[in-house]
């Protein structure tokens, strides 16, 4: 078979297009990476770090695929490594939608559904390909024809998964920031037309990856989705990005916005944080201030040049 069980015997107009879309790939996760070490100030939460596993999975999908294909590597052991990608590069993406889902949609029930879509996936489409893919290579012939079906299946669910998020994303974001356009200007009536246009290109690009799958083209779908995923990957950091950037520009505004609204309740939790922050003082620290500026000018001036000696009393 094309790809399923082992090496390929392709033209060579066809192996450059492999090579292509492996380089687009590459090219675009290291770009992906500059990105996100230099614009995370704070490495640390579940966008940073599922910014990073979907990155990673990309090349390491990308890599075992071309290694597998052009028999430069054993092969099972590079289906246990395109494996471990394809998770990282699938549901890795997912999870960076879902982790930033939360800036444009209030009610936490949707939240919580999309969380569970997610993981439901993993375990009826994720699983059962695994374990037919792995089966089928290491020489269960009753397991190939199960895969090629349900190879189908999962690319079809996991496609409708990110229809469900892009599409949450552009009804919840023209919803949420309507009373924000009412007062700004045209930059963030830019983001929101950027915001459509990158969903519906992910729409076309996740058409085109069912197309190449639907057409018995294997080998050229497993090396394009990687392609596919570096690009989607791209412009959903961008967008992402250009959203936090609308909300933190509309602080200024927010107190126009009904309490329902989740740009609301996001500037409300950042300045309770804020205060908190500032609020969170030991309380040694606090009495002595209380205790210096309880003191008489002079006798003040005096404990500050001696080291605050008196305020230790």
């Amino acid at each position: 078979m094309a790809g399923e069980t082992g090496s390929i015997s392709v033209s060579l107009p066809i192996a450059m297009v492999i090579a292509g879309f492996f380089a687009i790939s590459c090219s675009n996760v290291i770009e992906i990476l500059i990105l996100i070490f230099s614009t995370f100030k704070s490495r640390t939460g579940l966008y940073f770090w599922s910014m990073i596993v979907a990155s990673l999975g990309i090349p390491v999908h990308a890599v075992a695929v071309l290694l597998r294909y052009f028999r430069l590597a054993p092969d099972f052991p590079m289906c246990v490594i395109t494996v471990i990608g394809w998770y990282a590069m699938v549901t890795g993406q997912a999870v960076v939608l879902y982790s930033r889902l939360h800036l444009v949609v209030s009610d936490d029930r949707k939240i919580r559904w999309v969380l569970i879509m997610i993981i439901t996936n993993v375990c009826i489409l994720h699983l059962p390909v695994t374990v037919l893919f792995l089966g089928s290579n290491l020489g269960n012939d009753n397991l190939l024809k199960p895969f090629i079906i349900y190879e189908k299946i999962q690319l079809t669910g996991f496609c409708i998964q990110e229809f469900i998020i892009s599409g949450l994303y552009i009804w919840e974001t023209i919803h949420a920031l309507k009373p924000v356009l009412a007062i700004k200007g045209p930059n963030e009536r830019k983001v929101i037309r950027h915001l459509i246009l990158i969903n519906v290109l992910i729409v076309l690009l996740d058409i085109s990856l069912l197309i190449t799958e639907y057409t018995d083209n294997f080998h050229i779908q497993t090396t394009y989705k990687t392609a596919v995923y570096s690009i989607k990957l791209k412009m959903e950091f961008t967008v992402l990005n250009q959203l936090l950037y609308v909300f933190q520009s509309s602080n200024c505004a927010y107190c126009h916005i009904p309490e329902s609204n989740p740009i609301k309740s996001y500037f409300e939790k950042a300045k309770n944080k804020k205060k908190k922050s500032r609020t969170s003082v030991p309380v040694s620290l606090q009495l002595a201030s209380d205790k210096a500026s309880s003191l008489p000018l002079g006798q003040r001036n005096h404990s500050a040049r001696s080291g605050g000696s008196d305020l230790d009393t």
